[in-house]
């Protein structure tokens, strides 16, 4: 089980479950020290809008112990590599990932262009996790954007939901990411991208694919609370006891 999750979606997602009081309230009940609810920008069919990402000044910081990070899991939406968040709710939100994702008004272009507009997505300097880097949903050139995002000090995701889901081909992907952050000397941050309560936290198939991906707790920014919320530029308040 996951004592630090990144990647939560919420109602506001338009195709997750969970309140943000209940996801805070479960991820209390299973021990955990720190999540973000990282609900998919407003280009995405089903969500709120705008509206939703505007409230983050607003929102609870801490529920029954549990640091709840305001995020959002942008959407590329064009070839320049423009995201569907404004400048305004990037400021505000206190975690930004980006991906590829369908139903988000983004045209595939091929993959030379795929390519270009995701590394442009990820030299904006807001940007912090590329999710789910494997499973990119529009072809581009998986090593290129691994290392762009390297490049900008943007950490690669090892998402637990697409792990499970992969292939021998997808699992070498992910090897393969696991390496290069290695030999740059840069972490990897793991995602359940959890749409339900029950899979909040939830690493069952990192545990399954840990050796032959490569893992180890030493390049895991899971493991090191405040490295990672000095990375977030967030003031560490973690709780010391799970």
């Amino acid at each position: 089980m996951l004592k630090i999750d990144l990647h939560i979606h919420s109602i506001n997602s338009g195709h997750a479950y969970g309140t943000y009081y209940s996801i805070a309230k479960e991820a209390a009940r299973k021990k955990m020290k720190l999540i973000a609810i990282t609900d998919h920008g407003p280009n995405m069919i089903g969500t709120n809008g705008f509206i939703h990402f505007k409230m983050a000044n607003r929102a609870p910081k801490v529920i029954d112990g549990v640091r709840v990070l305001w995020g959002c899991e942008a959407n590329v939406i064009n070839g320049k590599g423009e995201i569907d968040l404004n400048k305004e709710c990037q400021e505000e939100v206190e975690l930004l990932s980006v991906g590829f994702h369908r139903g988000s008004g983004y045209e595939d272009l091929g993959k030379e262009k795929n390519t270009e507009a995701m590394k442009k997505a990820l030299q904006n300097p807001k940007v912090k996790i590329f999710t789910h880097p494997t499973h990119c949903q529009f072809d581009c050139d998986f090593e290129d954007v691994c290392n762009c995002a390297l490049d900008n000090n943007v950490l690669l995701e090892i998402n637990e939901n697409y792990l499970g889901e992969s292939d021998a081909k997808k699992l070498q992907e992910f090897k393969t990411m696991v390496d290069m952050a290695k030999e740059r000397g840069k972490k990897l941050v793991l995602g359940s991208d959890a749409h339900f309560l029950h899979e909040i936290g939830e690493d069952n198939n990192i545990k399954k694919y840990w050796k032959e991906i490569g893992l180890s707790k030493e390049i895991i920014i899971n493991n090191y609370p405040k490295e990672l919320m000095d990375f977030l530029g967030l003031e560490n308040n973690l709780r010391q006891k799970p």
